[in-house]
């Protein structure tokens, strides 16, 4: 089975076995762009279920779909935002009670392991402190490897506002790193 007949399969006879076949191909891409919108793997597991349950509610009001994913990623990103907007205040009390717990419990590592620990555990810090979009687009550049047309075709958005978006990303990532 391929995707076109997948989504066939839901939108004209709504069989199950197009949208379990959807699930397969795309739950763990999904699952990488979540962790990137929301920075936690256990929260990203449980937003991947919500919308793949919210994409198989809504796939059988469709008339057509062309792509499965970018449809679907839209549905994604819209369900880890609203996520991220209702979790600011405890996602900040869980960010102080881990940087207590990792200064009262300190691990010995050798020291170039301890120093790319601490790096990458700067870096996730700065990507949680920006706004989403920008965390969004960043990990889409320098960890998916996405151009600007692939960025600009899964955000549905012009090339331009990429460009854009990348800037601001940029600098509002240097600034939280910086800090």
């Amino acid at each position: 089975m391929d995707e076109q007949t997948a989504i066939r399969l839901c939108l004209d006879q709504r069989d199950v076995r197009g949208f379990e076949f959807l699930f397969e191909k795309f739950r763990r891409e999904a699952y990488v762009h979540a962790i990137a919108l929301l920075g936690n793997r256990e929260e990203a597991a449980d937003a991947c279920q919500d919308a793949f349950g919210k994409a198989f509610v809504a796939i059988r009001r469709l008339a057509s779909l062309d792509a499965f994913y970018p449809w679907f990623y839209r549905i994604l990103r819209n369900h880890c935002l609203n996520r991220i907007a209702r979790r600011q205040t405890a996602a900040q009390y869980e960010e102080r009670l881990a940087a207590e717990t990792a200064t009262t419990h300190p691990v010995e590592k050798p020291d170039f392991l301890l120093e790319a620990h601490e790096e990458q555990v700067q870096v996730w810090d700065a990507l949680r402190r920006i706004k989403a979009e920008f965390r969004e687009i960043l990990v889409m550049k320098y960890i998916e490897g996405l151009n600007y047309d692939g960025i600009a075709q899964r955000l549905q958005i012009p090339r331009g506002t990429v460009m854009s978006r990348l800037y601001h990303a940029r600098k509002a990532f240097a600034a939280q790193y910086a800090k």
